[in-house]
């Protein structure tokens, strides 16, 4: 693994925290998860980490989930509104979001587990998620580029990202257990951090 589990829960966790206290929802913030995620990465563990985004797919525990549109070719693509997004770092992919896919998909029941692996197991296609933890994605650069750019217009983004890594600490430090954020007008409120609890890894 590149990181420990504890490390990764705690990262999971402040983002949730963050975005459910700013009313986003916490299931479709893929684009948060894998930016602050790769910030937090950068910050504390001196990786060198970037946020990717487009096709993905996934077998979890038999359950396969699919972030993509389908064509009028018959193929599927990362491109459009249902796309999903991640980080890549030293060779590994992480979905941070993953703890989170059960608020995603409630009627597939998927259990909230660390998804850390290595970008050299990837499967080959979307058709070629044979086991538990397969895992597949089709980087969508040139869409991306203009999504992410669309989004960081929107203010505030890099001072939570900031909030994010400073509310971070690596275990087994002691990391607190809510934050007092304010806005450009002068109010504040107290963030507790909150998500699922993990139970296990993919």
């Amino acid at each position: 693994m590149l990181i420990k589990q504890s490390d990764y829960h705690r990262i999971y966790r402040v983002i949730h925290s963050l975005l459910s206290a700013n009313n986003a929802d916490p299931a479709t913030a893929a684009m948060y998860f894998s930016t602050f995620g790769a910030f937090i990465l950068e910050h504390h563990f001196k990786i060198k980490a970037k946020p990717k985004g487009g096709l993905a797919a996934y077998n979890l525990g038999g359950t396969l989930m699919l972030f993509a549109d389908h064509r009028e070719d018959g193929y599927v693509t990362g491109a459009g509104e249902n796309f999903h997004c991640w980080v890549e770092a030293d060779g590994w992919a992480i979905d941070f979001m993953a703890p989170a896919f059960a608020q995603t998909a409630p009627e597939l029941a998927v259990p909230p587990k660390m998804f850390q692996r290595p970008l050299s197991a990837m499967a080959s296609g979307v058709n070629d998620l044979k086991q538990s933890g397969d895992f597949f994605y089709q980087v969508e650069a040139d869409a991306m580029s203009r999504r992410f750019a669309d989004w960081h217009k929107h203010g505030g983004i890099g001072d939570l990202a900031s909030v994010a890594a400073g509310w971070f600490r690596k275990s087994p430090r002691q990391m607190p257990g809510s934050l007092v954020i304010g806005n450009n007008d002068g109010e504040t409120k107290t963030v507790t951090l909150s998500g699922n609890m993990l139970v296990g890894s993919w």
